[in-house]
């Protein structure tokens, strides 16, 4: 009795079940033994039992549309199966065969009635933890308590162990699924044929809504992480419900529309694998309160109606100016109106980003690594803000400024949510796969993993090679004058952006060196044009004069040059470098006077963001990238660097491949630790052991 109490509290469907129901239950279970080769239940049967696997193993399969058998999981001593047919009667959709000897405990489906019937409070009680979990799905977020309860009452739930797949890209399965507990990845697969992960999905989300709704093959590969709970609901089962109620299947395809958009939209600066979660724009009222400049059309508009009631002007001047006043008017809503929805708060899995565009004279963007958020905050900015529901929302990192604000959002609360949410997602799955890296080791060590060589092996089989420095190899072979020729266009035209040996870097625009050379041009321009009007006679010094003239001509022209050097030299000097492991921040000036260098590790980097600040920068495409970090000089600041959005892109993806390889590094010094203490052990556990044979003999 203990035992089977024992396994029924370790059950999803009974866990929540408080100890006295658990007893009762336990006295109706009843126990069979397979033998290798039988079948439990097949598809379409109506058997309504409830099993779980005390030994042996077992399959789940189907027949595809082809009428091919294929696998769905494996079934093991504490797995459970059969819960829907339990609760809803409804016949078996898998097909269960016993591969190894096997001994299962079963409830039927009567006595299973039976006790529920007596103990009205064991029905709330099992449905309980199913609701609390579907209440937290988004997809559900907008649907009433009763509706949510008749989508339950109708939910199974199954087992998937780590690594099996639980449907994959393309098939015509129409099953949804909420996930109770454990971690799966979705898979896409690319043109090439090589598959990519589109993102991890843990307690509470879902997948497979799009199949479920229309019937569509599937769109990616589900494979399990790790053991993991699902709560799954059929096609069939949901068209039989949503004939009783169809406002629930209008809730679930607007639900499930805004999410297929969210997982779908592509902004440019998204990297691979990054998941668009929670896009917001700023409240209505933003874009109401920037209409008051609509106060200068309509004081133009009754000026012009009094000038023409005074000076009595002609009813078609008066229709034309007043016609003009108007497209002008629409003309500034239209640009009003795009210029608030070009703005936009993002929450992706990686980081969250504000976006700022103002049409043709402005552009920024401010971003921060969902792991540098220290803290949110909600403010409501005032009376009409509450009157209306928006508020603005404070993500504060440690940067030296380290606060990007949405400001005027209807969600506020929502988006918090969500960010915190991801961040839990980001630190369990840090923890999972430091989990999986020591069991890996820990199985290599073991020598349970075949044909895997420890990495000393690996260094012997494969010595590094010398590196061939394939530049100097190019210019010793190039002749003289070729490589001169190439050298002067090399100091003369620098390139914006240069790549060397995985170093980065950048200089200013060439515009800011237009900028700078205006000065001694202008000034060699004026001093050539009075020296040429000097030698043809069009405008002669007096004679007494002619040597000073020429003697101070001389002289601008060598300052003018100077200073033309010099200011290009200073141009040239100062540059921008990223690294695999820093940012470098090089400032020079000509002829040796003063250096100044900045760096700060990429692991410092606390958020990232760029301005255009002009119309001559959207045209040339250039601006500001700033760069905070949490040192003492935080902010970096990459000015007049040419493609802003890019070199902005290029420093977060080095800041995260940076990350990537310090975890990494982590999780292999956290794992060889372990390792040593699994080692101490032993040798200790070996030399008790000897003491006590010594002791014994």
């Amino acid at each position: 009795m203990e035992d089977k109490i024992a396994r029924l509290r370790t059950t999803p469907l009974l866990s929540a079940l408080p100890e006295e129901h658990i007893r009762r239950v336990a006295e109706l279970v009843q126990q069979r033994s397979y033998r290798q080769g039988s079948t439990v239940y097949r598809q379409g049967q109506l058997d309504t039992s409830f099993y779980i696997v005390v030994s042996g193993r077992l399959s789940a399969w189907i027949r595809d549309e082809r009428g091919k058998k294929k696998t769905l999981n494996y079934l093991q001593s504490g797995d459970s199966f059969g819960e829907h047919s339990l609760l809803s009667g409804d016949r078996r959709d898998v097909n269960i065969e016993v591969e190894e000897a096997a001994v299962l405990l079963y409830l039927e489906k009567r006595d299973f009635d039976t006790l529920l019937e007596q103990r009205p409070e064991l029905r709330k009680a099992l449905g309980l933890h199913k609701l609390v979990r579907l209440r937290k799905v988004p997809l559900f977020g907008k649907l009433s308590s009763e509706d949510i309860q008749r989508i339950a009452a109708v939910m199974g739930r199954t087992h998937y162990r780590r690594g099996s797949t639980i449907f994959r890209q393309g098939e015509l399965s129409t099953t949804f699924y909420v996930i109770e507990s454990g971690r799966v990845a979705l898979l896409a697969r690319e043109k090439t044929g090589e598959e990519r992960t589109v993102t991890h999905l843990r307690d509470a989300s879902f997948f497979g809504e799009d199949s479920l709704l229309t019937g569509e093959p599937r769109g990616t590969t589900v494979q399990a992480l790790e053991d993991t709970t699902l709560f799954y609901l059929s096609k069939k089962d949901l068209d039989i419900l949503l004939r009783e109620y169809p406002s629930i299947g209008r809730v679930l395809r607007m639900e499930a529309k805004r999410r297929k958009t969210m997982l779908t939209r592509r902004f440019p600066w998204q990297r691979e694998g990054e998941v668009l979660i929670q896009l917001s724009r700023k409240h209505i009222f933003a874009f109401i309160r920037s209409l008051w400049v609509l106060v200068f059309p309509l004081l133009a508009l009754v000026g012009t109606l009094l000038l023409a009631s005074t000076f009595d002007w002609a009813d078609s001047l008066v229709y034309l100016v007043c016609t003009l006043i108007g497209a002008g008017t629409l003309a500034q809503v239209v640009w009003l109106f795009v210029n608030w929805r070009n703005d936009y708060y993002a929450v992706t899995n990686r980081r969250v980003v504000h976006v700022e565009k103002v049409i043709l004279l402005q552009e920024s963007r401010e971003e921060a690594p969902l792991e540098r958020i220290q803290d949110i905050s909600i403010l409501m900015p005032g009376v009409v803000a509450k009157l209306l529901g928006f508020n603005d929302l404070g993500i504060q990192t440690a940067g030296a400024t380290g606060r990007i604000v949405f400001k005027t959002i209807g969600n506020a609360a929502w988006v918090r949510d969500k960010i915190f949410e991801q961040l839990d997602l980001i630190r369990a799955d840090e923890e999972a796969e430091e989990r999986e890296t020591i069991r890996r080791k820990l199985e290599v060590e073991l020598g349970r993993v075949e044909g895997e060589l420890p990495p000393a092996a690996e260094q012997e089989e494969l010595p590094p090679t010398a590196p061939t420095d394939l530049s100097s190899v190019a210019e010793g072979t190039e002749p003289f004058l070729v490589d001169l020729l190439r050298r002067c266009r090399s100091y003369l035209v620098p390139e914006m952006r240069v790549e060397s040996h995985g170093v980065v870097t950048w200089r200013k625009h060439w515009f800011r060196l237009v900028d700078r050379i205006a000065a001694p041009l202008l000034l060699l321009f004026i001093l050539l044009q009075l020296g040429l009007a000097a030698m043809l006679d069009l405008l002669p010094p007096p004679a007494r004069f002619v040597n000073y003239f020429w003697a101070v001509f001389l002289l601008g022209v060598v300052i003018g040059l100077f200073l033309l050097w010099y200011r290009y030299e200073d141009w040239r000097n100062d540059i921008y470098q990223l690294t695999d492991d820093r940012i470098i921040d090089l400032k020079r000036l000509p002829l040796g006077l003063r250096e100044e260098r900045r760096e700060a590790s990429l692991a410092m980097i606390q958020d990232i963001g760029y301005e255009i600040p002009g119309i001559f920068a959207n045209l040339l495409d250039y601006g500001n990238v700033v760069i905070e970090t949490a040192g003492r000089e935080a902010v970096f600041a990459f000015d007049w660097v040419h493609r802003p959005r890019s070199v902005q892109d290029e420093v977060f993806a080095r800041m995260e491949a940076y990350r990537e390889r310090e975890r990494d590094q982590r999780r292999e010094r956290r794992t060889h630790e372990l390792l040593d203490w699994f080692a101490t052990y032993t040798e200790l556990a070996e030399e008790q052991e000897g003491k006590q044979q010594e002791e014994a003999e």
